[in-house]
C-alpha cells in the first residue's frame, strides 16, 4: 500500500508547487494586462494626436540646440544640417524656441542651461495643449499644407 501512496504524495507535491508559482504569477499577470491596457491607450492617444509627438520631438531637438548653444557650436541651419540634424526637425526646433522665448528668430537670447531647459519644458506643453503655437511661428514655407 505505501508504493500507491508514493505516487501520490509526489503528484501532490507536484500540484503544490505548481499552486505556489500560479499564485507567485497572479499579480505579475496583472500587471502586465494593465501595461497592455496602458500602452494601448497611450498608442491610440499618440494616433489621435501627432502634434504630441511632433511637440516632444521639436523639444528634444531644440534641447540639442540649446546644449551646441551654450557649448560653443553654431546653431544655424546648415551647422545643424552637418551634424545630422534634418531640414524639419531644424525648423520645429527653432520655433519651439521662439514660443519659449529663448530665441528671438535670430539668435539665442540666453545662454543659463537651467533657464532654457524649464522654459522648453512649459513651451513643450503649451505645444501640446495648443499645437498652433507651434505652428505660427514657423516659416510660411514649412507650414502644414491646409487640406480642403
Amino acid at each position: 500500500m505505501t508504493s500507491l501512496l508514493k505516487p501520490r504524495s509526489a503528484a501532490g507535491d507536484h500540484f503544490a508547487v505548481s499552486e505556489q508559482i500560479a499564485q507567485a504569477i497572479e499579480p505579475l499577470t496583472v500587471a502586465v494586462a494593465k501595461l497592455r491596457s496602458e500602452n494601448n491607450f497611450l498608442r491610440r492617444k499618440a494616433k489621435l494626436q501627432p502634434h504630441v509627438r511632433v511637440a516632444h520631438q521639436a523639444g528634444a531637438a531644440a534641447r540639442l540646440l540649446a546644449l551646441w548653444h551654450c557649448t560653443g557650436y553654431r546653431t544655424g541651419r546648415r551647422a545643424a544640417l552637418s551634424f545630422g540634424m534634418s531640414d524639419r526637425t531644424w525648423f520645429h526646433a527653432k520655433a519651439l524656441c521662439m514660443v519659449a522665448r529663448i530665441h528671438d528668430g535670430n539668435q539665442f537670447t540666453t545662454t543659463n542651461p537651467t533657464e532654457i531647459e524649464q522654459a522648453l519644458a512649459v513651451a513643450v506643453q503649451k505645444c501640446e495643449r495648443d499645437p498652433n503655437t507651434l505652428i505660427l511661428r514657423l516659416p510660411a514655407s514649412r507650414k502644414p499644407k491646409r487640406r480642403v
